[in-house]
């Protein structure tokens, strides 16, 4: 019993230090969704969320293992403490800004949200 104990304290702390995102196209990082969608991804779990960042143009599409996926979304604290960014462009394909998305992204001072987002989530522009 001691040992399986171990077994899953040791397999919690692996999965507990892994990166918040599945792969990377680009400057950005990135979640499925599902077989055809994905999520702009939160990208690191040190204080300096996509360090030197200062602009992004998140696209409609990326394509991953030769798979192409709409972007539909910008996940939850996708850009939090991304301290250098200034300007964000969101394309027509994305439809939601999740929880905490831009929070604490101090010096964004310019970001175009289109028609197409029907969901913001609570502090997603939290102390910009």
């Amino acid at each position: 019993m001691k040992k399986a104990i171990m077994l899953l304290l040791a397999a919690l702390c692996t999965a507990a230090t892994t990166l918040a995102y599945g792969f990377q196209s680009g400057d950005l990082y990135y979640n499925t969704t599902s077989d055809t969608t994905v999520e702009v991804a939160y990208q690191s779990k040190s204080s300096d969320n996509y360090q030197g960042l200062t602009t992004a143009t998140i696209p409609e599409t990326v394509t991953y293992n030769g798979i192409t996926y709409s972007v539909t979304s910008i996940g939850k604290s996708a850009f939090m403490r991304c301290y250098s960014l200034t300007s964000v462009t969101i394309p027509n394909s994305v439809t939601s800004i999740e929880y905490e998305a831009f929070e604490l992204c101090s010096y964004l001072t310019s970001v175009t949200i289109p028609n197409s987002v029907t969901s913001i989530g609570d502090y997603a522009f939290n102390n910009c």
